[in-house]
């Protein structure tokens, strides 16, 4: 009997966060295709996946079979997930980045981390309870990718949270009904876990929802207790699985078992603090944490065999498939899970991309190139060339981005509107890398030459090292599968074991490294209890009296700080700018005045200001005089030569952004930025330098714009608003519903908390300093704005002034005076090295005489110590006795041209490689006893060293050397 669907009542429209959600399409149709004809018919939702009918789930059919109802796409999926919460009270909030906000978290791993700061009572809770869908990245299991049903670097969690409204009780029965009623899947198929000793949870679920007893599993601490870390909230947990095989009964059900389960829903019951010492104390607010893997219940609704096979990763998969020229459905497995490792790869790429993150050798930038890299050579390895067959030498990256980013309208909408810059920076990329696996085929030749070499000398098996084999696939991006068929053509073993381990070593530095959320409860949560956001009144005033809220000495509280202390200083306002958005911290002082008398008896110097415990501003500094109590009046003044220099180079940061977009493109973007207050410093994605010609260009715009003399606008108003108004978020800075934008008219808008001039005349002038790349695909831009930008042009001036007096000509000649005397110079070198030459001929000349013969075949060889020749002297010498001694010679000759430096050259004739003697790799090894190395060719080669008190000695092991090898190549 099928599951009828219970429709619930029209929930309230999606708020302004989630505009691009689109009301549910209506029916359901589904088609499968049999043989060349195809049958069409309409059935009931939950036949899809409840029943054992035309399609049982036991037996999944995959995307290309079947044509996925609009009713049960992933789009569909997580918009009634979002409705069904919306419907009960919870705010719709939208995706955090990819790049969390939070510096103990490499990658947003998990839906709860933009609700970190409220579920440690550091931040007060905007809403009583909130749904989202969020993007995530995981790379700690990357290896599984593919291979495994479930396991995917990108996914998105959807989630329900609780900040101490609904507790355990509403957060199981809406999930059960979301589950079988919304989704409608047969109850007898769902499966729980409970902590072992969550009696509550297991009550709810037997006695409230009325799940059968053997169906709920009491699970260890590993499995259903949720901590953050050593100490901090945490708490039980209860988790929901899908049962694919009800007909194996439930005596012998094991959760574990992937072939039969899967865990879509996991419960989160925060309700415990863990202290210092492992207790367990319970929290005050308790709240609710909940994550549903949205390609999970796809996988289920849509009844396909894995999450790759879904609507949300199959069309990339598909174009994959196409470009290869192979067909999935046919394909074999070692196939198949190549193409899911290139539409899951694809996925995590083209939205990290749009988030922000450029390849690079560290941090993030690293996960996208290690992925990207990973895309690269799984592609070459089932054949991906460019485009296709009639383009095969391009970049086939763009055209599988091109299938992601028309999957994310209702993901990440941004991602469309950032296309340009998405493709720019994976063609790049790829072409980047396809000449680092050219390096990598070179490395790999000469690593199988070795092997050889070396087994040939140890009368052993020639085998490629475990740890070369994870160089090759690790460093230049080598497929395993391609280093061991290469190798088993030149009759070399690869150690698959080795590599394994160096595999593993990098899964748990990995694991260790991006996997955890950490969340604490210690002083700072005291602190914040009993303190208040700290007012700014910064925009308006520059002096303020204030109160005395708490002083911190190294992080812990006290009453009393005396003179000569370093202190932290919290208080109820301040004028201070706290450091945030780039905008470095204010400087001042702090006065302590007496009651009586109005006389100043403390002073305190602020080096500092920070944001901590939410909004709390932190002023640090030192007491140059006096001391200072909890509850003390204070008078608070910032320098204001100081603020003037940030306000000028904050709002010059604003132009700047707006003038590099309209010189070279308005798909760059930031990627950080300084505003101190003596200068600037942008950084922005872009994938070449800029031309001088491009930055006067950007520095003309500029300071166009400051001598316009515009007044700056600036309003507060909700986000969705001010982004609706096309309004630029700055990087790294965290919004709430209500910000502040900061607007030059006809120029630039952005949201902005920094401090800004009033007028843009008083930046007074800009001036680039530099530019140069900072990381692959991000380039910096220093500049100087206001005061500074005075003393800039003053002190080049005078630079300037100096040179016209030493070189005797007016500023306009000084670029042709220096090209001149530097052609001077370039001649006079160019005249001392060629005297050098010849003198070294000369001095060879006389050596020639002390050529020593060795028998039976006359090989000359003459080894000196030319004393401080310099090298090409060195080589002119060396060329000059090979070409006077008859063949068969060898020449070796070594200096010590002074700095430390050694020098040495060998030359041989013909006759001598002839007998298996080659230079290059002699010159290397008598190097070595220098403190050096070097190398080239088999008849001539140079190497140096930094030991010149070695040199005598490394010459006499050079004669003996070749006079052994030369005899023994001799008999």
């Amino acid at each position: 009997m099928l599951l009828p669907m219970r429709r619930l009542p029209t929930a309230p429209s999606l708020p302004s966060v989630y505009p691009h959600i689109s009301p549910a399409p209506p029916s359901l149709v589904l088609r499968r295709r049999h043989g060349r004809g195809s049958l069409s018919r309409r059935t009931s939702a939950a036949s899809v996946v409840c029943c054992s009918g035309s399609l049982p789930v036991a037996n999944p059919v995959t995307v290309e079979d079947t044509e996925i109802s609009a009713e049960w796409s992933g789009d569909a999926i997580r918009r009634r997930f979002l409705d069904f919460y919306a419907a009960r009270g919870h705010k719709i909030l939208p995706s955090s980045s990819l790049v969390p906000d939070d510096p103990t978290v490499f990658l947003t791993i998990a839906g709860m981390l933009q609700f970190k700061p409220i579920f440690l009572g550091k931040e007060p809770r905007r809403v009583p309870c909130a749904t989202t869908s969020q993007k995530c990245i995981r790379t700690n299991d990357i290896e599984n990718v593919g291979r495994t049903s479930r396991h995917q670097t990108f996914f998105e969690m959807l989630g329900n949270f609780s900040f101490g409204d609904y507790f355990k009780k509403d957060a199981i029965k809406w999930a059960w009904e979301l589950t079988t009623k919304e989704y409608g899947l047969l109850p007898e198929r769902l499966w729980i876990s409970v902590f072992e000793d969550d009696d509550e949870a297991f009550s709810i679920w037997r006695d409230v929802v009325g799940v059968p007893e053997e169906r709920i599993k009491r699970l260890g601490e590993d499995d259903n207790f949720w901590t953050s870390g050593a100490t901090g909230p945490c708490g039980p947990c209860s988790e929901m699985y899908y049962d694919f095989h009800p007909e194996r009964g439930s005596s012998t059900a094991d959760l574990a078992d992937d072939s039969r389960f899967i865990e879509f829903y996991n419960l989160v019951f925060m309700q415990y603090n863990k202290k210092d010492d492992g207790s367990l104390e319970p929290l005050k607010q308790k709240n609710i944490d909940t994550g549903m893997g949205l390609e999970r219940m796809a996988r289920i609704l849509q009844n396909v065999p894995n999450n790759y096979e879904t609507d949300l990763i199959f069309p990339i998969i598909k174009k994959a498939a196409s470009m290869a020229l192979v067909s999935y459905s046919t394909a074999d497995d070692t196939m198949k899970t190549n193409l899911k490792i290139i539409g899951d790869h694809m996925r995590a790429v083209v939205y990290l991309i749009s988030d922000g993150v450029i390849p690079s050798n560290i941090g993030r930038g690293y996960v996208v190139r290690r992925l990207i890299r990973r895309v690269v050579r799984t592609g070459r390895l089932v054949g991906m060339r460019g485009d296709g067959p009639e383009n095969s030498e391009s970049a086939f990256l763009p055209s599988l981005a091109e299938a992601v980013i028309s999957l994310s309208s209702e993901i990440d909408p941004d991602v469309g509107s950032r296309r340009k810059s998405i493709i720019g920076e994976l063609q790049r990329e790829e072409l980047r890398f396809v000449q680092t696996l050219g390096r990598g085929e070179k490395l790999l030749d000469e690593l199988l030459d070795e092997a050889l070499v070396s087994a040939g000398d140890n009368g052993d098996n020639p085998c490629l090292s475990g740890e070369d084999v994870f160089l090759l696939y690790d460093t230049y991006g080598f497929p395993v599968e391609i280093t061991a068929e290469i190798a088993g053509e030149r009759g070399v073993t690869v150690d698959m074991k080795g590599f394994d381990i160096e595999m593993e070593n990098q899964r748990k530095q990995s694991q260790a490294a991006h996997n955890v959320v950490k969340l604490s409860v210690g002083n700072e949560n005291e602190i914040v209890k009993s303190i208040p956001d700290t007012e700014f009144l910064g925009y308006d005033s520059l002096s303020a009296t204030a109160v005395v809220k708490g002083l911190l000495i190294d992080g812990n509280p006290v009453e009393h700080v005396s003179e000569g202390s370093d202190v932290e200083i919290l208080l109820d306002r301040t004028p201070f700018y706290a450091e945030s958005g780039g905008q470095v911290g204010d400087n001042g002082f702090l006065y302590v005045y007496e009651e009586e008398g109005g006389k100043q008896n403390t002073v305190i110097e602020i080096k500092d200001v920070q944001k901590s415990l939410g909004n709390i501003f932190v002023h640090k500094g030192t007491i140059k005089q006096g001391s200072v109590d909890v509850g003390k009046k204070i008078d608070a003044a910032v320098d204001g030569k100081l603020r003037q220099g940030a306000k000028a180079h904050h709002t010059a940061t604003h132009l700047l952004q707006s003038a590099l977009k309209s010189v070279i493109g308005s798909e760059t973007s930031q990627a950080g930025s300084l505003v101190a207050f003596d200068r600037l410093r942008f950084d922005f994605s872009f994938h070449r330098p800029l031309s001088e010609k491009e930055l006067l260009e950007i520095e003309s715009l500029v300071n166009q714009w400051i001598s316009n003399a515009t007044h700056l606008e600036t309003n507060v108003m909700a986000l969705q608003d001010a982004k609706n108004a096309g309004a630029t978020a700055m990087f790294g800075e965290k919004y709430g519903e209500q910000v502040r934008v900061v607007e030059v008219p006809g120029v630039s808008m952005e949201l902005c908390g920094g401090t800004h001039v009033s007028n843009t005349a008083e930046i007074r002038g800009f001036k680039v300093i530099s530019e140069q790349g900072i990381a692959s695909g991000i380039r910096r831009i220093e500049a100087v704005a206001g005061d500074a930008f005075v003393e800039y042009v003053c002190s080049r001036d005078n630079y300037m002034r100096h040179l016209c007096s030493t070189l005797k000509v007016k500023a306009e000649d000084v670029n042709s005076r220096v090209e001149t005397v530097l052609e001077e110079l370039r001649t006079a070198r160019n005249e001392v090295s060629s005297l050098r030459n010849k003198i070294a001929v000369l001095k060879a000349a006389t050596l020639a005489s002390k050529a020593a013969t060795i028998e039976p075949h006359n090989v000359r060889i003459l080894v000196e110590n030319m004393g401080d020749v310099d090298a090409d002297g060195l080589k002119s010498a060396a060329e000059h006795l090979i070409g006077t001694l008859q063949d068969p010679a060898a020449v070796i000759l070594g200096s010590s041209p002074g700095d430390g430096k050694v020098s040495l050259v060998a030359a041989f004739t013909p006759g001598v490689v002839k007998m298996g003697v080659q230079a290059g790799k002699f010159v290397g090894g008598i190097a070595k006893h220098c403190g050096g190395g070097g190398g080239g060719k088999p008849n001539f080669a140079q190497a140096g060293g930094r030991q010149p008190e070695n040199l005598p000695e490394a010459l006499e092991k050079a004669r003996a050397e070749i006079v052994a090898s030369i005899s023994s190549k001799s008999s």
